[in-house]
């Protein structure tokens, strides 16, 4: 049985994964400021002997107290990752991302841990516009280009901490370039919620969902269930090894938000039989978010053996689906 540390374990990603190492039979730490994590995320995980749970702030120098043993291994998933809020509110965002990275580095010293996964970004690529530059392979980045919004600088300073840090301490490190990822439980209480989940939840709602630009941007999706067989991949081929790597974790295939609002847009008429709205409202696009991101995925296909299963298309029906079946008025 395995011990591993997951901060930001209330969110998204931290959640997914902290149920599937806890199914695989190992035991979680898992730590969360609750910012933009939720309870209802782990709820189901309180009462299991195998997970424990603390709320706090990965700067706090006594964020690990509660753990009165060694870990195996640390998955560092907690950050402020949007880019409207790093843009307005730098100085917050470089202490989050990049000093709270430095404090859950130096804890995994303490703890004695084998090996130190980071979640990375692909908004690392985030200047790239010039098609030649697509899909983007994980050497592409950084550069004299990109990235240049503040948040994919923090991640990029923060994942050179923990490659040298690592380097220093003797820490195995592996790091991933996550692209968009979606799927159940995606935070819609954000400003400027994820996509998928918030096209949805306004055609549910009536309302008109809301695009920033002309719709022309395009991202390259990863529904979360194939993200947690990537970490899955990532843990049974790099946990035991040493030395740094880096892999893109994304589908390898990308789509315009025009089309995004499209599929949503279809898979919410299947559902709702009493119909949706079909009006769009734009608003002006967004500064500092990247116009394209495609992921080049062979790195991870060749070195861990992982491939994504699931289409955008069904990951959207999926995840429309769930979000139907989560909301009191269906």
């Amino acid at each position: 049985m395995a011990k591993h540390l997951i901060t930001g374990v209330a969110g998204f990603v931290g959640s997914h994964l902290a149920k599937r190492l806890i199914k695989e039979g190992d035991e979680v730490f898992g730590v969360d400021s609750l910012v933009c994590g939720f309870n209802e995320n782990i709820e189901d995980l309180v009462e299991n002997p195998k997970f424990h749970f603390r709320v706090v702030d990965i700067r706090n120098e006594n964020v690990c107290d509660f753990i009165n043993s060694t870990i195996d291994y640390v998955w560092h998933l907690a950050a402020r990752g949007e880019v409207y809020w790093c843009r307005d509110n730098p100085e917050q965002a470089l202490d989050v991302n990049v000093n709270g990275t430095l404090n859950i580095l130096k804890q995994a010293k303490k703890l004695r841990v084998k090996h130190f996964f980071f979640a990375d970004t692909s908004a690392e690529y985030d200047s790239f516009t010039d098609p030649d530059y697509f899909p983007t392979a994980e050497w592409m980045a950084p550069n004299t280009i990109t990235p240049m919004g503040y948040y994919p600088i923090t991640k990029m300073c923060a994942s050179q901490f923990v490659r040298s840090f690592g380097k220093k301490n003797d820490i195995a490190t592996t790091l991933f370039r996550y692209t968009n990822i979606y799927g159940p439980s995606m935070n819609l209480d954000r400003d400027i919620p994820p996509v998928v989940g918030a096209f949805t939840s306004k055609l549910f709602d009536g309302d008109c969902p809301i695009i920033y630009g002309d719709g022309s941007k395009k991202r390259d999706f990863l529904h979360i269930d194939d993200l947690t067989e990537f970490h899955m991949a990532v843990l049974a081929t790099r946990g035991n090894r040493e030395g740094s790597e880096t892999y893109n974790a994304g589908y390898g295939e990308n789509y315009s938000i025009l089309q995004v609002y499209h599929k949503v847009h279809d898979a919410c008429k299947k559902i709702k039989k009493d119909g949706v709205g079909s009006l769009i409202k734009y608003r002006d696009d967004q500064p500092d978010e990247a116009q394209v991101t495609l992921a080049n995925i062979k790195k991870a296909e060749e070195e861990l053996g992982w491939t994504p299963k699931i289409s955008f298309e069904e990951g959207v029906e999926k995840t429309v689906k769930s979000l139907w079946e989560m909301r009191d008025d269906n």
